[in-house]
């Protein structure tokens, strides 16, 4: 009876802590679509000249490159949304392309937020993206699978 019990209570707070980081998910997507996806959503698919940053799949998988485990992920993205630095950028070459980011008028948790679901979320990508992937690096995997990729570019561009 009492390992029921346990067993009752442990199932109760994992269901509870996979709540928690749905709702973070959730609102992290609510807060990239208000403050994000102007810039780095799929509108202008992989049309460079149309563009206003790169995709977010891109910035996904340079940064998933460097910080792999969702914490160091998510607190590196949110530094970056929070003081964008060319000193610190993990995409010179869209810096070059795009210039630098602005400062994104967002709190820290908010930033947080937006960081975790670029990590876990379900991103959109722009037409063209898949294509453009294959092209410049062939079939390998793309690295935005839930932040366990590894994508490493072999061009001038960071897209």
């Amino acid at each position: 009876m009492k390992q029921i019990k346990i067993s009752i209570i442990l199932s109760l707070f994992f269901s509870v802590q996979f709540a928690f980081a749905s709702d973070d998910v959730n609102k992290g997507k609510q807060l990239f679509e208000q403050n994000c996806a102007a810039c780095h959503g799929v509108a202008g698919g992989m049309d460079m000249s149309k563009r206003l940053a790169p995709p977010i799949m891109a910035v996904k998988m340079h940064y998933t490159k460097h910080y792999a485990d969702k914490d160091a992920f998510t607190k590196a993205v949110a530094a970056w949304v929070e003081n964008p630095q060319k000193s610190n950028s993990r995409m010179k070459g869209a810096i070059k392309k795009f210039n630098l980011m602005p400062k994104v008028a967002v709190s820290a948790e908010d930033a947080e937020m937006i960081a975790a679901y670029i990590f876990e979320g379900e991103l959109d990508s722009p037409e063209g993206f898949d294509a453009h992937f294959k092209k410049k690096h062939g079939d390998k995997k793309g690295g935005c699978g839930k932040g366990k990729g590894k994508h490493e570019h072999k061009h001038g561009e960071d897209s």
